[in-house]
């Protein structure tokens, strides 16, 4: 909680309008938030995730102070915790919601299964990413690519380590995201994942929400594969592929010549 001392005096009176995409999809659900922002409010029955001063000092007085400048209040956190470590049971909730939040997470793919863990079978992820030009800092940066969030993915990098890239603790943008790189992402987790699956139902070029940003939404299909079920069918495709793997050969030798 803010202190009298820390509040401004004066805001900007900042508060965008939420986003009727939004209430479209998850209205009457009941999901997360990471990284609410009194001045970006959603409308939406959520529990808020994000960093406590006891987390991240830094750069919770610096999201603090922004949110105050704003709007002159501040977004409350239900739940402590990371974007990419929530504290809460797998499948235990209808969706997760973020706004301006994803680019500033180290390993973009390890929070992205993070979501689809603890989303329910049929839930959804709600995702808001600025655009190129929304932050003058990454106008002249080059768009991130696929490989480069596998890159980060496959060291397991977390935000100690990407530091010295930003050059201090604050999170800053670590991916500058494209409307490309949103629909690779669903196709790389399609491709790498067989217990969930990503459909995209909805994708704005431009958000509907503050307007910088590009909106993506996907709803995760969940499929249960009980180990021993797995490996009976994993068992049966072996034992087919071999079979024809033989009666090719043996057609094979039945055409040859007889010396």
């Amino acid at each position: 909680m803010a202190t009298e001392a820390s509040i401004p005096k004066t805001n900007k009176g900042i508060t965008f309008p939420e986003s009727s995409l939004a209430h479209k999809i998850l209205d009457g659900l009941a999901g997360l938030e990471i990284g609410p922002a009194a001045h970006n409010p959603f409308g939406l029955k959520t529990r808020a995730v994000g960093l406590t001063p006891k987390m991240d000092a830094h750069d919770h007085e610096f999201f603090k102070q922004m949110q105050l400048e704003n709007c002159g209040r501040i977004a409350q956190i239900d739940l402590p915790g990371d974007a990419a470590s929530i504290p809460v049971a797998d499948s235990s909730t209808d969706f997760v919601l973020h706004s301006h939040v994803w680019e500033h997470l180290p390993n973009p793919l390890a929070a992205a299964e993070e979501w689809v863990r603890v989303v329910r079978p049929n839930g959804f992820i709600f995702a808001i990413v600025p655009k190129r030009d929304a932050d003058p800092a990454d106008r002249e940066r080059p768009l991130t690519s696929l490989g480069e969030l596998l890159h980060h993915y496959r060291k397991k990098t977390v935000y100690e380590d990407r530091i010295p890239e930003m050059g201090g603790p604050a999170r800053s943008h670590y991916t500058v995201f494209s409307p490309d790189l949103l629909h690779q992402i669903g196709s790389w987790f399609n491709r790498s994942h067989f217990r969930a699956r990503l459909e995209e139902i909805a994708f704005q070029q431009t958000d509907d929400k503050v307007g910088n940003g590009h909106a993506i939404v996907w709803q995760v299909r969940k499929f249960s594969f009980p180990l021993d079920s797995l490996s009976a069918c994993l068992s049966r495709a072996t034992l087919r592929h071999r079979s024809a793997t033989q009666q090719a050969s043996l057609s094979f030798r039945r055409k040859e010549p007889i010396p």
